[in-house]
C-alpha cells in the first residue's frame, strides 16, 4: 500500500514536472513565436526601409559595388553615409553651401549661360579658357598701356622741349622785331624823301611823254594823209584800167550741177554730180530755176535765196541722191533746175579766208566755236582754208566782228589785259581783211550770203 502510494507520488511528481515542463515549453514556444513574429515584422520593415536606399537588383550593379568598396575603404562607412558625405562635399564645392538642396542646385545650374551645350565641367573648362584668354589680353593691354604711358611721357618731354625752344625763339624774334621796327621807322623817313624826288621825276617824265605823244600823233596824221593819197592814186589807177581788164565771173554765181530727176514719192531728187565730181555726203545746195536767178538783190544787197534746199544722202560715181529739206510752196523743184554751193566746184578747189564770229546753229549767238565748225564744214566739202589774203584767194567770208569791251583799268589783272589786247588784234585783223578784200576785188561773203549760196548750214 505504501509502495503504491510512493509510486503514485512519483508519477504525480513526474506528471507534474512534465506538465510544468510542457507548460514552460509552451510558454517558451509562445514567447519565441511572438519574438519570431516581431523579428519577421522587423525584417519586413527593415527590407522595406532597405529598399528605399537600394534594391536587390541594384546591389548587383558594378557601380553600387564600387561605391560600397569606396565606402568600406573610407573608414568602413556605410554607403549612405559615404554618399551623403560626398553629396555635401560636392554641393559645398559647387555652390559654397553644403546645405543646398538639389532643387535649389538645379535652379541655380539652369541660370548659368551655355549650360545646355555640355556638362558643368565643360562649362567650367570653357570659362577657364576664356579667363585665360582674357587674362592674356589683359596682360597685353597692360603692356600696351605701359608703353603708351611711356610714349606719352616721352611726347610730353618733347613738347616741353619744343615749348622751351619756342619761347627762346620768340624772345629772340621779339628782339629782332624791335630792331626791325627801328629800321622801318628809318626807312619810312627815307622813303618819304625818295617819294618826293620820284614824284618830281614822274611829273617830268609825263610831261616829256606828252610832248613825245604829240609829236608821234603829228607824224601819224602825216602818214595817214599820205596813205589816203596813195589809196586814192591806186583807186584811180584801177579805175583807169578797169575798162581794159576782162571782168572775171563771180565765183558765187557759178552753177555747180542740175536736177536730173525728181522722185516726188520720197521727196528726193537725183543730181548730175557724183563721186567723180567730188560730191560729198551731207553737202547742201540751193536750188534755182536757172543760173540768172543767182544774183544780188539791189534792194537788200544780199543774194536771192533759192527756191529749195537739198542735202546729199547717197553718192554714186556719176550721180547723187539728195533729200529735199526745204522748198517754196507753189514753186516746186523740176527737172533741169540748177544747184549752187559757194564752197563746191567739181573742177577746182576754192580757197577761203574765214574771220569773225558765226551763228551756225541758229540760236542767235555767234561764237568762235561755231566759226571752227564752219571751217571744218568747208574743208569737209573740199574747200581750202588760208590764213591771209594772199595769192589766188577765191572768197573772204566774214562773220560778226568781235565786240571790244571798255579798256580795263590800271589795276586790272594781267589775264584781263591780255584778253583785251587779243580782242584788239582780232578786230584790227577783221578790218584789214575787209579792206584788202575790197581792194583786191575778192568776193566778200557774210554769214547770210554764204548760208544762202550753200542752201543752209546743216545741223
Amino acid at each position: 500500500m505504501a509502495a503504491r502510494t510512493g509510486a503514485s507520488v512519483g508519477v504525480a511528481v513526474t506528471i507534474t514536472v512534465l506538465g510544468a515542463f510542457a507548460l514552460g515549453f509552451f510558454v517558451t514556444t509562445m514567447v519565441f513565436y511572438g519574438q519570431a513574429q516581431r523579428a519577421k515584422g522587423d525584417l519586413a520593415s527593415a527590407n522595406d526601409n532597405y529598399k528605399q536606399f537600394v534594391s536587390n537588383e541594384q546591389r548587383e550593379h558594378a557601380v553600387i559595388r564600387a561605391i560600397l568598396e569606396e565606402a568600406r575603404a573610407d573608414g568602413n562607412k556605410t554607403v549612405v553615409e559615404y554618399l551623403a558625405g560626398n553629396r555635401s562635399e560636392l554641393l559645398a564645392s559647387i555652390t559654397g553651401d553644403a546645405s543646398t538642396g538639389m532643387e535649389q542646385y538645379r535652379d541655380r545650374l539652369n541660370q548659368l549661360p551655355d549650360i545646355a551645350e555640355g556638362s558643368l565641367l565643360d562649362l567650367v573648362n570653357k570659362k577657364n579658357n576664356e579667363i585665360d584668354s582674357l587674362t592674356e589680353r589683359l596682360t597685353e593691354a597692360d603692356e600696351q598701356r605701359r608703353e603708351a604711358q611711356a610714349n606719352a611721357e616721352r611726347e610730353a618731354n618733347r613738347v616741353a622741349l619744343i615749348e622751351q625752344d619756342f619761347n627762346t625763339s620768340a624772345d629772340a624774334m621779339r628782339g629782332n622785331i624791335n630792331d626791325y621796327s627801328a629800321r622801318v621807322e628809318y626807312v619810312e623817313g627815307t622813303l618819304d624823301t625818295v617819294e618826293g624826288r620820284l614824284n618830281q621825276r614822274i611829273e617830268q617824265v609825263l610831261a616829256d611823254s606828252a610832248a613825245e605823244v604829240d609829236q608821234m600823233q603829228a607824224r601819224l596824221d602825216d602818214v595817214t594823209r599820205d596813205n589816203n593819197l596813195l589809196r586814192d592814186q591806186v583807186a584811180r589807177l584801177r579805175g583807169q584800167g578797169k575798162n581794159d581788164r576782162l571782168q572775171p565771173l563771180n565765183e558765187a554765181e557759178l552753177v555747180d550741177g542740175r536736177i536730173d530727176q525728181v522722185i516726188s514719192a520720197d521727196d528726193e531728187v537725183l543730181l548730175s554730180i557724183g563721186r567723180k565730181q567730188k560730191a560729198v555726203l551731207g553737202m547742201t545746195f540751193a536750188v534755182y530755176d536757172n543760173a540768172t536767178d543767182i544774183r544780188i538783190d539791189a534792194n537788200t544787197n544780199e543774194y536771192q535765196a533759192g527756191k529749195a534746199v537739198i542735202e546729199i544722202v547717197e553718192v554714186e560715181d556719176d550721180f547723187s541722191r539728195a533729200r529735199i529739206i526745204a522748198s517754196s510752196q507753189g514753186n516746186p523743184i523740176i527737172r533741169g533746175n540748177v544747184i549752187a554751193n559757194a564752197v563746191y566746184d567739181p573742177k577746182k578747189t576754192y580757197k577761203f579766208v574765214i574771220d569773225g564770229l558765226f551763228d551756225i546753229n541758229g540760236d542767235g549767238v555767234a561764237t568762235a566755236y561755231e566759226t571752227e565748225e564752219l571751217e571744218a564744214l568747208i574743208e569737209q566739202w573740199g574747200g581750202k582754208l588760208v590764213d591771209d589774203v594772199v595769192g589766188d584767194i577765191d572768197f573772204v567770208v566774214l562773220g560778226e566782228q568781235p565786240i571790244l569791251p571798255p579798256p580795263p583799268g590800271p589795276g586790272a589783272p594781267i589775264a584781263t589785259m591780255q584778253e583785251y589786247v587779243r580782242l584788239q588784234r582780232e578786230i584790227q585783223r577783221y578790218d584789214e581783211l575787209l579792206i584788202r578784200a575790197e581792194d583786191a576785188s575778192i568776193p566778200l561773203l557774210n554769214a547770210n550770203r554764204l548760208q544762202t549760196l550753200i542752201g543752209d548750214f546743216p545741223n
